[in-house]
């Protein structure tokens, strides 16, 4: 069961990040539509890489650990997405000194997949825990 749930998160992170390293070579030069080389931190704060390459490996541990704890795929999904998109940013960065937000939205602050899979898995632990909350409240 572990074996066949490492293998698992392999082959996720394998496709999710050759879809988030080809889309950021595939979209290489966008300026010119409006993405942007992001050097900084989260919100563009300006903190040295040796930081950010740190706090972005104890996290990873932290949420493998949790990912690690969980039974079922349905539980554990949100935890791969986090796992996935962390991974993508921190190896961007690492490799290329900034993370490139090449999707572009009217109206809406520049992106890119690895902050889509970070936000749908937040989002999804978020609703997992308000689902297990309500559900032992309604036990009592």
């Amino acid at each position: 069961m572990r074996l066949r749930k490492v293998f698992r998160l392999m082959l996720f992170a394998a496709f999710f990040l050759w879809l988030h390293f080809w889309l950021r070579f595939s979209f290489g030069n966008v300026a010119d539509l409006g993405g942007v080389c992001n050097r900084g931190g989260p919100f563009g704060v300006s903190l040295p890489l040796w930081l950010l390459s740190t706090a972005g490996m104890i996290g990873g541990a932290f949420l493998l650990t949790l990912w690690w704890r969980e039974n079922t795929l349905k539980s554990e999904w949100p935890w791969i997405l986090i796992l996935i998109g962390g991974i993508g940013n921190l190896l961007e960065r690492t490799l290329f000194g900034c993370i490139m937000d090449y999707i572009v939205l009217p109206f809406f602050p520049v992106f890119n997949l690895a902050d889509v899979l970070l936000t749908v898995g937040v989002i999804g632990v978020l609703m997992e825990k308000v689902k297990i909350k309500m559900k032992n409240d309604s036990v009592k």
